[in-house]
């Protein structure tokens, strides 16, 4: 359902919501430039980047919310449980595949394979309820498919225009991503995003750092990788995250989901612009081709929960109700 805003409000809930999804292009472009110039990984970049992230989210959770009530969620054995999953699985597992993707492939590359998750949450959707598509998830699934072909491929099945290991990471990234946006819906609804975001990050991220054991890696720390570092975090996740849920307070879902596809066009805009990373016709074909089912999944949910109200509100308009005056003349005729 559409936020209720007043029409002065719109404007800024676009531009905020717009903002978000270019600072997210940014921050990847950046862990791009990261692996390119000072020959790091995702191995260093991840459980140093959402560990720092998590940490900023929950000090300005519990200057924004009573300490206590940020702490509250490990008090309930369940949530604790959906947390922990939630950190390993979805802020953890989406973070890591999409820069490792950045990694062997690009950002552009990275950011817009990972748009193929509103189709595997859908395809979920179907196999849980056991029903076959809707004409618009129909579509959606056969539009990711071929925009993926095209790209991975340019048309050409004797070889990848990608390496396998970004094809694969990509797909894992989408599957992640709709896991991430999936499984906290519940905890959501007892808890502030922001605590939940943060938490979610510094689980993540000690885990990661367990796993990786980025301090392992050498690096060399200058003012380029500083500066980097500064912008992955700081912009593209902290200030991204605040930007793009403002936005949505305002404009509503609906419209959040749509302008969220601004990232994957930053994200090309940016790799071609200043990467310098080589951008086909193929890939252009490709990459709408993905990016379409974003508005069309939109509208097609969107038309879905208008007919479900109008349908309840017949309903309750169809049955007859008992009013108190009905109850007075009876008694009045005894």
């Amino acid at each position: 359902m559409e936020a209720s805003t007043s029409h002065g409000s719109k404007p800024l809930g676009f531009f905020l919501t717009i903002a978000g999804g270019l600072l997210w292009a940014l921050g990847g472009s950046c862990g791009q430039q990261i692996f390119q110039n000072h020959q790091l990984t995702s191995n260093w970049l991840v459980p140093y980047r959402i560990l720092i992230a998590g940490t900023i989210l929950l000090i300005l959770s519990c200057l924004r919310y009573p300490p206590r009530q940020v702490f509250s969620i490990w008090r309930n054995r369940k949530d604790t449980k959906d947390l922990l999953l939630f950190s390993v699985l979805g802020a953890g597992a989406s973070q890591y595949t999409y820069y490792t993707c950045i990694q062997y492939s690009n950002a552009a590359f990275a950011t817009v394979i990972s748009y193929m998750f509103p189709v595997v949450i859908l395809l979920y959707g179907m196999f849980r309820s056991r029903r076959a598509p809707k004409r618009y998830e129909l579509v959606s699934v056969l539009l990711v498919t071929a925009g993926a072909f095209t790209c991975t491929t340019h048309w050409n099945l004797e070889s990848l225009s990608v390496s396998p290991i970004a094809l694969v990471v990509g797909i894992l990234c989408a599957v992640a991503s709709a896991y991430n946006t999936v499984k906290p819906q519940r905890l959501l609804r007892t808890y502030a995003l922001i605590s939940i975001m943060g938490w979610s990050m510094v689980v993540g991220g000690v885990i990661l750092c367990i796993l990786c054991r980025p301090w392992t890696i050498p690096f060399v720390l200058n003012g380029e990788l500083i500066l980097l570092m500064a912008v992955v975090i700081g912009g593209g996740t902290i200030l991204a995250f605040c930007c793009f849920q403002a936005g949505v307070r305002i404009v509503g879902s609906l419209s959040g989901s749509v302008l969220a596809s601004v990232e994957p066009i930053g994200a090309i805009v940016i790799a071609v612009l200043f990467l310098n990373i080589p951008f086909t016709l193929e890939d252009f074909v490709g990459f709408v081709l993905i990016l379409a089912t974003i508005p069309i999944i939109a509208m097609g949910q969107n038309r879905e929960t208008l007919a479900t109200r109008a349908m309840a509100e017949d309903l309750a308009a169809a049955q007859p109700s008992s009013s108190p005056v009905a109850t007075s003349s009876e008694l009045s005729s005894e």
